[in-house]
């Protein structure tokens, strides 16, 4: 009793509370956002929005496709979604054995060089697919190789980018942009795909993306040559 006694003396009357003014969520969405002005924080925006969208694409109807073939080839439902599963883990084997290589390349060149080939490696992925009548043939592993691949591409190419790009007084409302960009992505390119799968062909959501994929990956050019990274100014001593 006597230890809390002095305790509570020796802590009177303490430090002044203060209350720091910070922004509403509102003020840092708004902010995140309004620095896309800047090309290379848009053209990373983007990329987050088509690169969630392929993932969500992938993680959707390629499973679908592959459960439907299944089923038209006359396996048992278990079997048939086991067959669209088995799609679906190669494509994801290849991004995951594909992301350290690519990782360390994305350092030794231009973000927005590396992002346009990333784009052109998910556009060759997706539109492979044009190739492939049944998604469980044997030679369609190498389409979902390529699928694999393109969209660990898209995501690191965008990852890097805007962490390159991204102010450091803003970083985390840009970085909250960026992953807002990314479920909007989710939300449309999902919305979309679905309808195409539905009412086209079950390989149309990954040809829209690759149209995508290709439209941003000459953005990503003209944003590379019209806007270059200003090398640091020299100080003469």
């Amino acid at each position: 009793m006597a230890v809390g006694l002095f305790v509570w003396w020796g802590l009177k009357p303490g430090l002044p509370i203060h209350h720091d003014d910070r922004p509403s969520v509102r003020e840092l969405l708004v902010g995140g956002f309004s620095q896309a002005r800047n090309p290379r924080i848009l053209l990373a925006y983007s990329a987050a929005f088509i690169a969630r969208g392929d993932q969500s694409v992938n993680a959707i109807f390629l499973i679908l496709w592959g459960t439907l073939a299944g089923k038209a080839a006359g396996l048992e439902p278990a079997a048939a979604v086991m067959s669209g599963t088995f799609v679906f883990v190669i494509a994801q084997i290849a991004a995951l054995v594909w992301a350290p290589i690519l990782g360390p390349l994305l350092d030794r060149i231009d973000r927005v060089s590396a992002l346009a080939v990333c784009m052109a490696l998910a556009a060759l992925g997706n539109l492979a697919l044009l190739l492939l009548d049944d998604p469980l043939a044997s030679h369609g592993l190498i389409c979902f190789i390529l699928l694999g691949i393109g969209q660990i591409s898209v995501f690191l190419g965008g990852q890097s980018l805007i962490g390159q790009e991204a102010p450091p007084a803003q970083r985390g409302s840009v970085l909250g942009a960026f992953n807002v960009a990314g479920a909007i992505g989710i939300l449309l390119i999902t919305l979309a795909g679905g309808h195409l799968f539905d009412r086209i062909d079950p390989r149309a959501p990954f040809v829209l993306v690759g149209i995508v994929n290709i439209l941003l990956g000459i953005a990503s050019v003209y944003v590379r040559l019209r806007y270059p990274v200003k090398p640091p100014a020299v100080h003469s001593i």
